[in-house]
């Protein structure tokens, strides 16, 4: 397992019509990170709040980002 983020604040965005990434992280550094959707995980901590398994969705000549669902908004604080 390689370490992309290490204790690092995030924006969470908002995109209007965005399907299930309409809130959504964008990890920096992670552009030139190769692979397709379904074959990128990450697991880690948002707010100390445990996340085990999401999918990082590539985009193409940009940062990588991972879907933030109600779920985890409800349980930090960010619905």
């Amino acid at each position: 397992m390689i370490k992309i983020i290490d204790n690092q604040k995030l924006e969470l965005h908002y995109k209007e019509g965005f399907g299930s990434w309409t809130y959504h992280l964008r990890l920096p550094g992670t552009a030139d990170i190769k692979g397709k959707w379904g074959h990128l995980k990450v697991s880690g901590t948002i707010d100390d709040f445990e996340v085990k398994n999401i999918y990082l969705a590539p985009r193409k000549d940009e940062d990588k980002i991972i879907s933030i669902n109600k779920e985890i908004r409800d349980a930090i604080g960010k619905s």
